[in-house]
């Protein structure tokens, strides 16, 4: 039996990550759009699609989590507020 994890290949603005979670929080989407070790924010509005069935697509909000599978795409903006 294999004890590898299976990793999800998901997009960011275009750019693949691989996670090894099945789910995504808001602020690790943000954390790979602005890049490790950069201050978190909730200032941004994440829209997702090509999710699995419980979640195909919608919004991602700061606090909530989603289901992710491989080929799932994030899109993050910025709100225009400082």
């Amino acid at each position: 039996m294999s004890t590898e994890k299976k990793k999800y290949e998901i997009f960011v603005n275009e750019d693949k990550h691989e996670i090894e979670t099945h789910a995504i929080t808001y602020e690790r989407v943000v954390d790979l759009y602005l890049g490790e070790g950069q201050p978190p924010s909730k200032q941004y509005v994440i829209k997702y699609s090509h999710g699995p069935s419980e979640n195909p697509s919608g919004t991602l909000a700061p606090g909530e989590e989603v289901k992710v599978k491989d080929g799932m795409r994030f899109r993050v903006s910025g709100t225009g507020e400082s």
